[in-house]
């Protein structure tokens, strides 16, 4: 491949991003484009492919990559540099041709905080363009292949403008839709870089085994065939971690295909990686008890017990920062009588909780949340509830809120960027039910069912406040919402952005406890109503239909969204279940433009019929004609 050197400096790690959509804005006049902080000239080209580029980054802005590259910790100075010097590494960064590096690694033992320092390391010794992508299971925009593709291909044609040539051919046929399917981003990304001519592209892929499974097979289809004989000339490498588990081994491993660094076997640098991140924390325990050079006594203590587990050292360094006597005794005590054993470490930090109940609560709405939430939508969310009618009814978010989840939690949860976080994967994996039985109080003790049956109520407790049947966010003639009003809207309400986009969701996954929803739902699907068409339009907003409906029934949404259990409710109580909307139909071509097989089923039996335009359709013919609307196949 010949990776030629650098010594150009890695570029910043901004915490600036733009929201979801991207702020790119095409300007006739000049051809600029504005992202993500950077200023793009386009030189070459008429207006239209200036907006085809502009609006091609738009799509492919799915998620704030770099900002999820920022939860992760920096890594301690002289950690890490022993995969650069590895013999695997090497082989891999000499080859001359496209190759697949995996650096496996048990929990705990760093893979992210070594990813990101690749990525740095990267950027500073080569003239290479280097992508990035760090998967997590806690946020829906971290954890599908399409997403990481996504990312990457916003990463490479951000650096090389000219590149987004080799997606307008999608972008024509599917609009943003090419942006969900793996196997058109990665062709888009292997005949970029094979025909562009934009020298080497590296890219690094952080837990592999965070990925959903679906979208995580094709990635490795892919990737593991890079090396072949059709695609061994492109000047593309890839370096992916993950945990070494059995399937990802079985479709990673073959020698043939992938370079493996296997860290589980790398004691010795993993030591001495450990020890100079306790010999860094040492330090900073010193600073901040104002004892210099009085704590060296820890270090053979907490060396003989991190067994090379970087989030054990990290958790006893936090016990003994936030201890109330930090007299010598005392710290000898916590670092020789903590569990060596994560899961009885979790089970310590938990059972210190101030209010075990209140603690549960902040647990259950982390676990299921979509994203991480914000200190602000979390302070919203735990204290909300059924019986609330008005925002006047919830207090403003304390100045010592963070104290309060940190009081409540303990070291089990951190808060980066004013957004809270489990502390580690493994502390997700410690509360999740599984098949096992847990030990202690906390130990696999939260059902996902429940949790999102949680979150259920608090979103629906959040858009039934009488503020959303008053102050409603104005739709515009055409249906269309403006985003400046839209932000300004959300922004007043602190948990409405979030509720109104994701409710449904953790309706659908509350699984059997949908039917205590069901009368709650009803205030805030009720047709024409504040409520409905305040959540409906924020809703909308991020939907790829056209013009929001402001007339649907209760019985369309639901059919829209694949709510089966409040369909059949629905047509139990008959009513209008024949109702249908110029632009949409009934709620039959709601559930047909949706392909949703089951809820078409019901409605027909139902015997529901469909309209378009006025005229009564074959359920089939309706498809298609929808479709043709929409410049889409049937």
């Amino acid at each position: 491949m010949g990776i030629s050197q650098s010594n150009t400096s890695t570029e910043g790690r901004s915490s600036q991003q733009s929201n979801i959509q991207g702020n790119y804005n095409a300007t006739r006049g000049d051809h600029n484009i504005i992202g993500s902080g950077n200023t793009i000239n386009i030189n070459q080209g008429d207006a239209n492919q200036t907006r085809n580029h502009a609006e091609i980054l738009q799509c492919l802005y799915t998620s704030k990559y770099q900002l999820h590259r920022n939860r992760v910790r920096e890594p301690v100075e002289g950690t890490c540099t022993w995969v650069t010097e590895h013999q695997k590494y090497k082989d891999w960064w000499e080859k001359e041709t496209s190759g697949l590096l995996w650096l496996s690694a048990d929990p705990g033992c760093g893979k992210s905080v070594t990813a990101s320092f690749l990525v740095t390391y990267l950027k500073d010794q080569t003239n290479a363009i280097v992508c990035y992508f760090f998967f997590k299971d806690d946020s829906e925009e971290q954890r599908s292949a399409t997403f990481a593709l996504c990312a990457i291909l916003h990463q490479l044609f951000s650096q090389k403008k000219s590149l987004c040539l080799y997606a307008e051919e999608a972008f024509k046929c599917k609009k943003e839709g090419f942006t969900e399917e793996v196997d058109e981003l990665w062709d888009i990304l292997v005949k970029a870089v094979a025909e562009g001519e934009c020298g080497d592209v590296i890219c690094v892929v952080d837990a592999l085994d965070e990925c959903e499974e679906g979208s995580l097979d094709r990635l490795i289809h892919h990737i593991t065939r890079l090396p072949g004989p059709q695609t061994s000339d492109i000047p593309l490498k890839f370096l992916v971690t993950s945990r070494p588990y059995h399937k990802i081994e079985r479709e990673l491993g073959s020698p043939q295909t992938t370079i493996r660094l296997k860290g589980e076997d790398e004691v010795k640098a993993l030591t001495a990686d450990v020890t100079r991140v306790i010999d860094k924390g040492i330090e900073k325990l010193e600073s901040y008890w104002e004892r210099p050079g009085g704590l060296g006594y820890l270090r053979n203590l907490l060396e003989s017990s991190a067994d090379r587990t970087f989030l054990w050292v990290s958790l006893v360094l936090g016990i003994l920062k936030d201890c109330v006597d930090p007299s010598r005794e005392e710290f000898t005590n916590i670092v020789t009588t903590t569990p060596r054993n994560l899961a009885e470490l979790y089970t310590n930090i938990l059972d210190k909780s101030t209010n075990p109940g209140k603690a549960r609560r902040i647990l259950n709405i982390v676990v299921a949340a979509a994203r991480p939430l914000t200190l602000r939508e979390m302070n919203v969310a735990f204290k909300i509830k059924r019986e609330h009618n008005s925002i006047k009814d919830l207090e403003d978010l304390p100045q010592g809120f963070e104290k309060t989840v940190k009081n409540l939690c303990g070291l089990f949860v951190r808060v980066i960027d004013s957004k809270i976080y489990l502390v580690h994967q493994t502390a997700r994996e410690f509360l999740i039910k599984g098949s096992s039985p847990g030990h202690g109080n906390w130990q696999y003790t939260l059902c996902p069912g429940y949790s999102n049956f949680t979150m259920t109520d608090i979103c629906i407790s959040y858009l039934s406040l009488e503020e959303f049947a008053r102050d409603q966010l104005v739709l515009l003639g055409s249906g269309r919402i403006m985003k400046e009003s839209l932000d300004n809207y959300v922004q007043k309400y602190a948990f409405l952005d979030y509720a109104a986009r994701h409710w449904t969701d953790h309706f659908r996954d509350s699984k059997d406890r949908q039917r205590e929803l069901f009368e709650f739902t009803r205030l805030i699907c009720e047709a024409g109503s504040g409520r409905f068409l305040t959540w409906l339009q924020v809703y909308w907003f991020h939907v790829e239909y056209p013009g929001c409906p402001k007339d649907w029934t209760h019985l369309m949404i639901a059919s829209w969204l694949g709510q089966g259990t409040v369909v059949a409710r629905l047509l139990e109580e008959g009513g209008d279940i024949h109702a249908r909307v110029e632009t949409y139909g009934t709620a039959l071509n709601l559930a047909a433009i949706r392909k949703d097989e089951d809820i078409t089923r019901m409605l027909l039996q139902g015997n529901v019929k469909a309209y378009l335009y006025g005229k009564e359709y074959n359920i089939l013919h309706t498809v298609c004609e929808y479709a043709v609307i929409r410049g889409s196949e049937c």
